[in-house]
């Protein structure tokens, strides 16, 4: 059974080249990768693809060599008697192909992964769409983790030690650390008036500097593994690295929504250039988050100022570090409705440049209907 999301345009030798994998009778489900073909829209829709990539070019090529891949309902075979045995789709989760493909892993099927793209779709048209479906995906997955938790325990299910170890590590990454980064900027915020005006110091080799030293060494993981494998500009990577601290308040609070509910209204995620942009400015409460840690940092550079006290210049930087994942959600939601997102701006401001610098020759305006050069002379017949 082939799936195929509505938008993709499909490579004629995706069938040729993958069902012969079937004929393994272990294999259950083999996966290709997710992949856009209009990643040139504009300046977000690039960077936006940028960050999708790194999951397949990184995450899925890792998670292959435990068979513990990610379903992720589009350029995937999967085999019937696999299907009838993780009991079909589920219709308890949001994220349906996610939950069906660990069922399958569940019971012991082989799965394969592919970094080889067989298809390309479209990507989300608006960077409100971009957030709505990252939220389907956070709050899918924790329904996910409710679900089949039990079935991690010792021999619950057929999963292996290493498939157990990729599933939980990748839910702890991507649910827990987003959660627990708004979680501690709250709390952070809360302690700024004490440290500022009760002169009370936070311990800096407990509350501060590992929160500095794992940004440190997330930022230089990230651009390692990017450079390695995703192949990708130095522009698109950065991009992707904003792009990617944007939707933290996002994750967070999918993951709040699933505590406190079961069941919420699937989302789709606008796509194909046809959806309206929303009056609404998309990052407001990541701006208000922002800055009010900015603030808070600023409070406590002005009061330290005659205290001199290094642990409180030190709690100010990690206030900063955590402002950056609120600021990168305003600073694309400000790029999307900015003439910069348009590619042709660049494109122009390079010839302009050039122009400027005398690396080209300045182009002549031309009247229309004619190629001729339009010049300053005034002709006595015209006077």
């Amino acid at each position: 059974i082939g799936i195929i999301d509505a938008d993709y345009v499909v490579q004629p030798d995706w069938l040729k080249d993958l069902v012969p994998v079937f004929a393994d009778p272990r294999v259950g489900l083999v996966q290709a990768p997710q992949d856009h073909r209009d990643g040139d829209r504009s300046l977000m829709h690039y960077i936006m693809n940028g960050e999708y990539a790194g999951f397949f070019d990184i995450g899925m090529i890792q998670r292959n060599e435990a068979n513990a891949i990610i379903v992720h309902g589009t350029m995937c075979l999967i085999r019937r008697a696999a299907m009838d045995m993780a009991g079909g789709w589920a219709g308890d989760t949001i994220c349906e192909d996610t939950d069906l493909g660990l069922a399958i892993i569940e019971h012991g099927w082989l799965t394969h992964y592919t970094n080889h793209r067989y298809g390309h779709g479209l990507l989300p048209d608006t960077y409100e769409a971009f957030k709505k479906q990252r939220h389907r995906w956070a709050y899918g997955g924790f329904q996910i983790v409710k679900k089949h938790w039990r079935r991690f325990l010792p021999g619950a299910s057929r999963l292996s030690p290493d498939q157990r170890r990729e599933f939980a590590l990748g839910w702890l990454n991507w649910l827990g650390a987003e959660s627990l980064g708004v979680l501690v900027a709250i709390l952070n915020l809360i302690w700024v008036p004490i440290v500022a005006f009760a002169d009370i110091a936070i311990p800096d080799r407990i509350l501060t500097l590992p929160i500095i030293a794992s940004f440190v060494v997330s930022l230089v993981h990230f651009m390692a593994l990017y450079r390695l494998r995703v192949p990708v500009k130095w522009g698109q990577m950065l991009g992707a690295m904003f792009t990617a601290m944007s939707v933290q308040w996002t994750v967070s609070r999918a993951v709040a929504n699933g505590l406190i509910t079961e069941h919420l209204a699937f989302a789709r995620t606008s796509k194909g250039g046809f959806s309206l942009m929303s009056v609404e400015f998309q990052a407001f409460w990541e701006a208000v988050i922002g800055v009010l840690l900015l603030v808070g940092a600023a409070v406590l550079v002005v009061t330290n100022s005659q205290k001199e006290v290094r642990e409180i210049y030190v709690f100010a930087a990690v206030l900063v570090l955590e402002s950056l994942p609120f600021l990168s959600a305003v600073a694309i939601a400000i790029l999307e409705n900015s003439r910069i997102n348009a590619f042709s701006f660049w494109r122009n401001t390079g010839v302009r440049t050039a122009e400027l610098i005398g690396l080209r020759p300045v182009a002549m305006p031309t009247v229309v209907g004619t190629t001729q050069p339009v010049t300053s002379e005034i002709h006595p017949e015209a006077s």
